[in-house]
């Protein structure tokens, strides 16, 4: 006697189910493959220019056979579109700033460190900087674009990441202020050319000293010059 039809049904019904569910296990798999950020530190190194550093861990990368190569990108929070990771953008937005860095200390493990990388912002202001961890695959050389690859945020970026793999941390950040640097008082005056110093006497100004001091003189020079003719003249006579 062969099965009943409700028997047939659940058969036919039971495998496509089980294939559902197979490959929605192997995407969330691969989904949540990647590492975590554990901690950024972000300082002021001069100016308008920051360095930041931090921690990643990754526990199933523990195990020989699950060696990737961990990777790192910066939304260093300056721009609201381009190079899109979920709500965060990479770089400064353009094409050139959008690709996952490497290495990272070690480049394959459970846990190592990321950083540090400098970025020199193009205005003063009070910045959110935050990390991004990738899954770069377990061979080099890395692909440019798409699964493991070097893009980091846009069309065909490498979702194998911490934020589009929803992980608890998806990114780390850290706020930092930046502020246009005052010239000091001594580069202030670098090029600046000194006048000669003069030489020649000058008369006494009217706060210095009496302007009447030239006519005193020459009057005096006159008197004189008055006397000793006169005595000449009389000495002549006698």
């Amino acid at each position: 006697m062969g099965p009943r039809p409700g028997r047939r049904v659940l058969q036919r019904l039971g495998i496509p189910l089980i294939a559902i569910s197979l490959a929605m296990m192997a995407i969330g798999t691969a989904t949540a493959h990647s590492g975590s950020p554990d901690s950024i530190h972000v300082t002021v190194a001069g100016g308008l220019t920051v360095k930041a550093s931090g921690t990643w861990s990754w526990a199933a990368d523990a195990a020989p056979h699950e060696l990737s190569y961990v990777g790192f990108a910066l939304d260093w929070g300056e721009v609201s579109s381009g190079n899109a990771v979920g709500t965060y953008h990479i770089g400064d937005g353009t094409a050139a700033t959008n690709v996952v860095m490497q290495p990272t200390s070690p480049a394959q493990g459970s846990s190592g460190t990321w950083g540090s990388v400098s970025h020199t912002y193009a205005k003063p202001g009070t910045y959110m900087v935050c990390v991004i961890i990738y899954d770069l695959g377990e061979t080099k050389p890395f692909a440019t674009t798409g699964w493991d690859s070097l893009k980091a945020g846009g069309t065909s970026h490498n979702t194998d990441n911490s934020v589009d793999g929803n992980h608890t941390v998806q990114a780390m950040c850290g706020q930092i202020e930046v502020t246009d640097p005052s010239p000091s008082p001594i580069s202030s005056v670098l090029g600046v050319t000194s006048p000669p110093t003069s030489t020649v006497a000058t008369l006494p100004s009217e706060d210095g000293g009496s302007p009447l001091l030239p006519l005193a003189l020459l009057l005096i020079s006159f008197l004189v010059s008055l006397f000793v003719f006169r005595t000449v003249k009389v000495g002549r006579k006698l």
